[in-house]
Protein backbone atom coordinates (compact mmCIF):
# COMPACT_ATOMS: atom_id res chain seq x y z
CA UNK A 1 0.00 0.00 0.00
CA UNK A 2 1.69 3.40 -0.84
CA UNK A 3 0.60 6.11 2.02
CA UNK A 4 1.38 9.74 0.62
CA UNK A 5 4.09 11.24 2.40
CA UNK A 6 5.09 7.97 3.84
CA UNK A 7 8.83 7.03 5.28
CA UNK A 8 10.32 3.83 4.73
CA UNK A 9 11.95 2.25 8.19
CA UNK A 10 13.34 -0.45 9.08
CA UNK A 11 11.29 -2.09 11.14
CA UNK A 12 8.22 -4.47 11.94
CA UNK A 13 4.60 -3.83 12.24
CA UNK A 14 1.65 -5.67 13.70
CA UNK A 15 -1.80 -5.03 14.28
CA UNK A 16 -2.26 -6.13 17.58
CA UNK A 17 -4.88 -7.23 19.45
CA UNK A 18 -5.81 -6.23 22.71
CA UNK A 19 -9.46 -7.58 22.99
CA UNK A 20 -11.98 -9.62 20.84
CA UNK A 21 -13.07 -7.06 18.78
CA UNK A 22 -12.42 -3.96 19.42
CA UNK A 23 -10.14 -2.06 16.56
CA UNK A 24 -6.61 -3.39 16.04
CA UNK A 25 -3.87 -1.35 17.88
CA UNK A 26 -0.63 -0.40 15.41
CA UNK A 27 2.66 -1.13 17.04
CA UNK A 28 6.38 -0.55 15.67
CA UNK A 29 9.14 -2.45 16.25
CA UNK A 30 11.88 -1.09 16.05
CA UNK A 31 15.54 -2.48 16.79
CA UNK A 32 19.29 -2.90 14.75
CA UNK A 33 19.40 -5.97 12.24
CA UNK A 34 19.19 -9.65 14.26
CA UNK A 35 17.50 -7.69 17.87
CA UNK A 36 14.22 -9.98 17.42
CA UNK A 37 12.17 -7.52 15.59
CA UNK A 38 9.71 -10.63 13.31
CA UNK A 39 10.10 -13.13 16.03
CA UNK A 40 8.49 -10.67 18.03
CA UNK A 41 5.99 -10.24 15.50
CA UNK A 42 5.44 -13.84 15.13
CA UNK A 43 5.12 -14.27 18.69
CA UNK A 44 2.56 -11.78 18.98
CA UNK A 45 0.68 -13.21 16.25
CA UNK A 46 0.61 -16.98 16.84
CA UNK A 47 0.14 -16.32 20.62
CA UNK A 48 -3.30 -13.93 20.17
CA UNK A 49 -5.67 -15.14 22.30
CA UNK A 50 -8.34 -13.72 20.48
CA UNK A 51 -6.35 -15.01 17.12
CA UNK A 52 -6.61 -11.61 15.58
CA UNK A 53 -3.52 -10.26 15.78
CA UNK A 54 -2.13 -9.59 12.38
CA UNK A 55 1.27 -8.55 10.12
CA UNK A 56 1.29 -4.99 8.63
CA UNK A 57 4.82 -4.89 7.50
CA UNK A 58 8.02 -6.64 7.94
CA UNK A 59 11.34 -5.60 7.66
CA UNK A 60 10.63 -2.40 6.21
CA UNK A 61 7.10 -0.40 7.07
CA UNK A 62 6.37 2.78 4.65
CA UNK A 63 4.98 5.49 7.97
CA UNK A 64 2.73 7.89 6.64
CA UNK A 65 2.34 11.42 8.42
CA UNK A 66 -0.93 10.83 10.11
CA UNK A 67 0.95 7.71 11.70
CA UNK A 68 -0.69 4.90 9.74
CA UNK A 69 2.31 1.97 8.88
CA UNK A 70 2.03 0.12 5.61
CA UNK A 71 4.43 -2.31 4.41
CA UNK A 72 5.62 -2.14 0.29
CA UNK A 73 3.26 -3.59 -2.00
CA UNK A 74 6.09 -5.90 -2.87
CA UNK A 75 6.75 -7.55 0.77
CA UNK A 76 3.03 -7.51 1.60
CA UNK A 77 1.77 -11.05 3.51
CA UNK A 78 5.80 -12.27 3.73
CA UNK A 79 7.33 -12.27 7.07
CA UNK A 80 11.22 -13.89 7.26
CA UNK A 81 11.25 -17.04 9.22
CA UNK A 82 14.44 -17.12 10.89
CA UNK A 83 16.49 -20.23 9.67
CA UNK A 84 13.69 -21.12 7.05
CA UNK A 85 13.05 -17.85 4.56
CA UNK A 86 10.29 -15.58 3.98
CA UNK A 87 6.61 -17.14 4.47
CA UNK A 88 3.64 -15.74 4.05
CA UNK A 89 1.09 -15.16 6.45
CA UNK A 90 -2.21 -13.47 6.61
CA UNK A 91 -1.65 -9.25 6.81
CA UNK A 92 -3.44 -6.04 6.93
CA UNK A 93 -2.92 -3.63 4.41
CA UNK A 94 -2.07 -0.99 7.05
CA UNK A 95 -2.81 -0.11 10.80
CA UNK A 96 -2.87 3.08 12.65
CA UNK A 97 0.45 3.13 14.95
CA UNK A 98 -0.13 3.45 18.87
CA UNK A 99 3.15 2.64 20.01
CA UNK A 100 6.55 1.97 18.89
CA UNK A 101 8.70 -0.60 21.07
CA UNK A 102 12.77 -0.39 20.27
CA UNK A 103 14.44 -3.62 21.09
CA UNK A 104 17.58 -1.70 20.48
CA UNK A 105 17.57 0.44 23.85
CA UNK A 106 18.48 -0.64 27.01
CA UNK A 107 15.54 -1.26 29.38
CA UNK A 108 15.00 -0.56 32.87
CA UNK A 109 12.88 -2.89 34.97
CA UNK A 110 9.93 0.26 34.55
CA UNK A 111 11.04 1.94 31.52
CA UNK A 112 9.98 5.41 30.59
CA UNK A 113 8.54 6.01 26.93
CA UNK A 114 9.69 8.83 24.98
CA UNK A 115 8.51 10.57 21.70
CA UNK A 116 11.12 10.04 18.92
CA UNK A 117 10.93 11.56 15.11
CA UNK A 118 11.15 9.11 12.63
CA UNK A 119 10.92 10.80 9.89
CA UNK A 120 9.79 14.58 8.83
CA UNK A 121 6.75 15.26 10.37
CA UNK A 122 6.33 11.69 12.22
CA UNK A 123 7.04 10.67 15.94
CA UNK A 124 5.20 7.92 17.80
CA UNK A 125 5.94 7.36 21.63
CA UNK A 126 8.76 4.26 22.00
CA UNK A 127 8.99 2.10 24.39
CA UNK A 128 12.52 0.63 25.44
CA UNK A 129 11.61 -3.16 25.32
CA UNK A 130 13.68 -5.94 26.86
CA UNK A 131 13.36 -9.08 24.93
CA UNK A 132 15.77 -11.87 25.06
CA UNK A 133 14.26 -13.80 21.80
CA UNK A 134 13.15 -16.76 23.11
CA UNK A 135 11.28 -15.30 26.21
CA UNK A 136 7.85 -16.86 26.43
CA UNK A 137 6.00 -13.50 27.93
CA UNK A 138 7.43 -11.03 26.00
CA UNK A 139 4.09 -11.08 23.49
CA UNK A 140 1.75 -10.72 26.82
CA UNK A 141 3.44 -8.10 27.90
CA UNK A 142 3.42 -6.16 24.57
CA UNK A 143 -0.38 -6.61 24.99
CA UNK A 144 -0.58 -5.99 28.66
CA UNK A 145 1.78 -2.62 27.75
CA UNK A 146 -0.53 -1.23 24.49
CA UNK A 147 -3.99 -2.18 26.28
CA UNK A 148 -2.37 0.53 29.59
CA UNK A 149 -1.86 2.95 26.55
CA UNK A 150 -5.18 2.98 24.80
CA UNK A 151 -6.91 3.59 28.25
CA UNK A 152 -4.86 6.51 29.18
CA UNK A 153 -3.34 4.16 31.91
CA UNK A 154 0.26 5.19 31.44
CA UNK A 155 1.66 8.83 33.41
CA UNK A 156 2.54 9.63 36.88
CA UNK A 157 0.15 7.54 38.81
CA UNK A 158 -0.79 4.44 36.70
CA UNK A 159 -1.20 2.24 39.59
CA UNK A 160 -4.86 4.44 40.11
CA UNK A 161 -6.14 3.79 36.46
CA UNK A 162 -9.40 2.25 35.78
CA UNK A 163 -9.76 -1.32 34.66
CA UNK A 164 -9.46 -2.10 30.63
CA UNK A 165 -13.05 -2.44 29.14
CA UNK A 166 -12.33 -2.56 25.74
CA UNK A 167 -12.82 1.18 25.21
CA UNK A 168 -10.49 4.45 25.03
CA UNK A 169 -11.32 6.91 27.93
CA UNK A 170 -13.59 9.99 27.50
Amino acid sequence: MVLPGATLIHASAIGLAVDRDGPLAGVLILGPSGAGKTSLALSAIETCPFRRTILVADDQVAVGPGGEAAAPESLRGQIEVRGFGPARVPAARSARLVIGVDLGEEAARIPAPGRRALADGISLTVFPFRWAGAEATAAHRLRIMVRQVLCGQIGEDPQDARPWRGEKPA
